[in-house]
């Protein structure tokens, strides 16, 4: 699978071992009752990395429909379906592109992390890198009111205010923007514990988004 660089299936092992090191908090904050949701996260991300290697040589929204197919039908419990969903929709977004850049890898952890929960209108980030980033940064949302209390403002400036000063850090220093971008993410996750998001599935997504965002910081050197 051609991606520039970009191996995805190195990217969801770099989630699996930052979920696999908090799995037993996952399991015991199981909101459901059922304390078996860092195990089924765990299980729903080996599926896709197993099906992406094995579709080394695909284009990438082939690859990403593959994984979605197979984590829809192997997968355990309600993230798989909300994961399949998420593939399916990035596949669907990188359809007849043959090469993958660091956008890109934004725009499909936003479509599988946001799958299933409350998320910022397409509109208001699409071709942002910096929006993108922070809408996994502040993980899921509570159901939309009618209007923004004070503390949901300060918590979004206090999120949006960091990042930006980093990112425009970053592209004074001569980093790309999607560079940038990623950096200003990875310095607002940094001073973040997904343990403390107070939902399993924000806790995971935070994980994930954490994990993945590392590598993909490691992979631009």
């Amino acid at each position: 699978m051609s991606q520039s660089g970009i191996d995805l299936s190195s990217l969801f092992s770099a989630a699996m071992s930052a979920v696999n090191e908090n799995r037993s908090e996952l399991n015991s904050m199981d909101e459901e009752n059922h304390p078996n949701h860092g195990d089924h996260v765990y299980n729903n991300l080996d599926i896709i990395k197993n099906t992406l290697q094995s579709q080394q040589g695909q284009n990438p929204s082939d690859a990403l429909r593959a994984a979605a197919e197979a984590v829809a039908k192997n997968g355990r419990g309600s993230t798989s379906q909300h994961y399949a969903q998420g593939l399916q929709q990035a596949a669907n977004q990188l359809q007849g592109k043959s090469q993958l850049d660091h956008n890109d890898v934004a725009s499909l952890l936003t479509s599988m992390l946001g799958a299933g929960v409350q998320q910022p209108s397409q509109q208001a980030t699409a071709g942002d890198p910096i929006s993108s980033l922070l809408s996994l940064v502040a993980g899921p949302q509570q159901p939309q009111q009618a209007a923004a209390q004070p503390a949901d403002m300060q918590d979004l400036m206090s999120k949006a205010v960091p990042a930006a000063m980093e990112f425009m850090r970053a592209k004074q220093a001569g980093a790309s923007t999607p560079a940038a971008a990623i950096q200003a993410a990875m310095g607002v996750m940094s001073n973040r514990n997904p343990m403390q998001t107070g939902s399993s599935r924000g806790a995971s997504n935070g994980l994930i988004a954490q994990g993945i965002m590392q590598a993909l910081m490691s992979s631009l050197g």
